[in-house]
């Protein structure tokens, strides 16, 4: 008779029919969570995933704009940057913003805005500086052009397409230093879309419009839905009321581009304006405490904007320039209007605007001055030298004379009636130009009733005697 064998339960060996629970509630925890640790770390990995490719983007298109190589210690000492990082000269940096149609634009390399924003870092005041398109200019290799030629000229003989931006930033940044007679620190450019792009990663900006602009005969281009560009020969009408407006990005660069019905001169106020207005929304949206909206924009401007300005910079210049008010800002057309303007129009070999005087003098004059207070009476905008001696050549004589002593003459001319006594009608109290006038022609008398900022040397028949 066959044994038979009973396995029990003691054994450590359970029956097939045995169906009771796992009575190890560790055992049973650790089964019960591992789907959730799966679930965790999945979710990790995708977070982290996330975060590491908006910060690749960010880095990636800041790197694209701002041409430098952007890392996780500028980010965080874009928070926390002292200041004094800004390049200065004698507290004033100033920073040049270029304005160009850009990719698939005819002369998309030629810049018609053309400004300089001056910040005075002692006293936090702007001010700034719009030149004209058509301003003649004797570039280094000799051939005359208009200034708007400055950025391609410097674009177009670079053959490294990565240095392309910056060599014509260079070359129109010399120009205008030669120009204003201040050195360029900082340069800014911006082609059409990025413009667009810029104002509508804001949400539009708020602009005052002084007088209506009406243009039946704006350009009907076309912004594609890659972000690109496309000129058309057709036209459109632009219609903006005076007053307070609301402006998306395309509203905007109609507003900043439209000149058909206006002048370019007009055309330098309007982007005045829509500058300013940019800076007020900027700082209202909070853009620099705000990493999502900075990477928004550097992802919207990167292959449009093109700037050597570091973040922490351009930080510091948000901090200078947030608290001012539009109507502390110092603004400046440079034009040829008849009773002030510093230039003059001529058709010889196409049409240019000159600077009056047949030097940049007067330009560099009114940029010197440019923060001086309504209130300063020692600011001499202009010193004219009149003859009223009866011989003639005697004004030209004091003039080159006074030349000699570092003095700019902005005018000579044959006073209205000749005078026994020379004499000087003064408008400034700025008693060191005085007294080297006086130092060159010797002591006369000085008339205090002259025009604000104005010195008038009248040269009489005593003079030499």
């Amino acid at each position: 008779m066959r044994r038979r064998h009973i396995i029990h339960h003691t054994d450590g060996v359970r029956k097939i029919d045995d169906r009771r629970p796992n009575r190890n509630p560790v055992k049973n925890r650790k089964l019960r969570s591992k789907p959730l640790k799966i679930a965790v770390f999945a979710a990790a990995v995708l977070l982290v995933s996330a975060v590491a490719y908006e910060a690749y983007s960010f880095f990636k298109a800041a790197n694209n704009a701002l041409g430098s190589n952007i890392t996780l210690n500028d980010i965080k000492n874009m928070v926390s940057a002292s200041k004094g990082t800004l390049k200065e000269t004698d507290g004033k940096t100033n920073i040049l913003i270029l304005g160009k149609g850009g990719e698939n634009h005819p002369g998309g390399q030629l810049t018609d805005t053309i400004q300089v924003a001056m910040i005075n870092q002692t006293d936090k005041k702007v001010a700034m500086v719009s030149l004209p398109r058509d301003l003649q200019f004797k570039y280094p290799d000799g051939q005359v052009n208009k200034l708007n030629y400055a950025y391609f000229l410097g674009y177009d003989k670079e053959k490294d397409k990565t240095k392309k931006a910056e060599a014509g930033a260079k070359s129109s940044s010399d120009a205008i230093s030669k120009i204003l007679g201040v050195p360029i620190h900082y340069y800014i450019t911006v082609d059409f879309v990025g413009f667009k792009e810029l104002v509508d990663s804001l949400g539009g900006v708020t602009v005052n419009v002084e007088k209506s602009l009406y243009d039946p005969y704006y350009p009907k281009d076309i912004f594609t839905k890659d972000g690109g560009y496309k000129k058309t020969d057709d036209y459109t009408t632009v219609s903006i009321k005076a007053g307070k407006q609301e402006m998306d990005g395309e509203t905007a660069l109609k507003y900043a581009r439209s000149r058909e019905t206006t002048s370019d001169f007009d055309r330098a106020h309007r982007q005045q304006e829509l500058l300013l207005a940019v800076k007020e929304k900027a700082l209202s949206v909070g853009v620099l405490s705000n990493p999502k909206t900075v990477s928004d924009m550097f992802s919207s401007l990167g292959n449009h904007i093109k700037t050597n300005l570091g973040l922490t910079e351009i930080k510091e210049v948000f901090e200078l320039v947030g608290g001012l008010d539009k109507a502390n800002v110092a603004s400046k057309v440079v034009d040829n209007n008849e009773k002030d303007g510093l230039l003059y129009s001529t058709s010889e070999g196409g049409y240019y605007l000159l600077p009056k005087g047949g030097n940049y003098n007067q330009i560099q004059k009114m940029v010197k001055n440019i923060f001086a207070s309504d209130s300063d009476q020692t600011v001499v905008s202009s010193i004219e030298v009149y003859n009223a001696s009866g011989v003639t050549g005697q004004g030209g004589v004091v003039a080159q004379l006074l030349k000699d002593k570092g003095l700019t003459i902005d005018k000579i001319d044959t006073y209205s009636k000749q005078l026994s006594e020379s004499k000087i009608v003064d408008g400034t109290s700025n008693a060191e130009t005085l007294k080297t006038i006086t130092n060159a022609i010797g002591n006369v008398s000085v008339d205090k009733s002259g025009t604000k900022g104005t010195i008038q040397v009248i040269i009489g028949k005593n003079y030499g005697n």
